[in-house]
């Protein structure tokens, strides 16, 4: 993200679209404030420039040539890497939709198809670029709906975190709505984090090889909320 007076321009590298596709993008992309480079033609120099820089956003088309797609995918999001926590979208023909959306949570953010591009990719960026960057962390956690008769808790972990939400792993599939009472342990932190999320998506067997659900926070107990963002914090450094 480049600041320049009172405005913020976002960056974004196109890789292996061609000039009329970033032309397209550029376009649509005008109202976010984002600045689209030139962009890369194939992986190995997408890799090149994500080593030497931080983009917020790259829009990768699908099928990229001969690139080994989850290799190329692990080698950005390695904690080295500059571009690690960048929103990375999927652009892809409708035929091969299904075969891209396998590579969500595996490194891609988000797939598209041309034909929806110009028209959801401003938005679909937006809400990434606000979004809070997650943390892959194997945290223990208890969780119970919130409901009129007592309920036992369930112990779970957690597969990532944010400060804004969790990705656990259970086999409890609680329906998107469902209010849940948690509480989370932390390294080094001596009284548990407790407090309310709400359920907001159940995985996808397709793309996610576990049984879970993402949450987000709804409000924490006693002031609990700083240890929280202070763990973060130290595990993002």
């Amino acid at each position: 993200m480049v600041e320049a007076g009172a405005v913020t321009w976002y960056t974004v590298l196109p890789v292996g679209l061609d000039p009329e596709a970033r032309e397209r993008v550029r376009g649509s992309l005008a109202p976010l404030e984002a600045a689209v480079l030139a962009g890369a033609d194939d992986w190995t120099e997408a890799l090149e420039l994500a080593a030497k820089g931080r983009y917020d956003g790259l829009l990768v088309a699908y099928p990229l040539g001969d690139a080994p797609m989850a290799g190329f995918l692990a080698t950005l999001r390695r904690p080295a890497c500059p571009c690690r926590r960048a929103a990375i979208v999927l652009v892809t023909e409708t035929r091969h939709r299904a075969e891209a959306e396998t590579y969500l949570g595996r490194g891609a953010n988000r797939v598209i198809t041309w034909a929806e591009a110009e028209l959801r990719l401003p938005s679909i960026l937006e809400d990434l670029f606000k979004a809070a960057p997650r943390v892959p962390a194997e945290l223990s956690v208890r969780v119970k709906p919130v409901a009129d008769d007592p309920a036992p808790s369930i112990a779970c972990r957690t597969v990532n975190i944010s400060t804004s939400g969790m990705l656990l792993e259970l086999r409890e599939g609680y329906r998107p709505g469902t209010v849940l009472v948690f509480e989370m342990l932390l390294p080094g932190v001596r009284l548990p984090i407790r407090g309310h999320a709400r359920v907001v998506r159940r995985t996808s067997v397709r793309r996610e090889p576990f049984p879970g659900v993402g949450v987000t926070f709804a409000g924490f107990d006693d002031n609990t909320q700083a240890s929280l963002n202070s763990y973060l914090t130290r595990a993002s450094a």
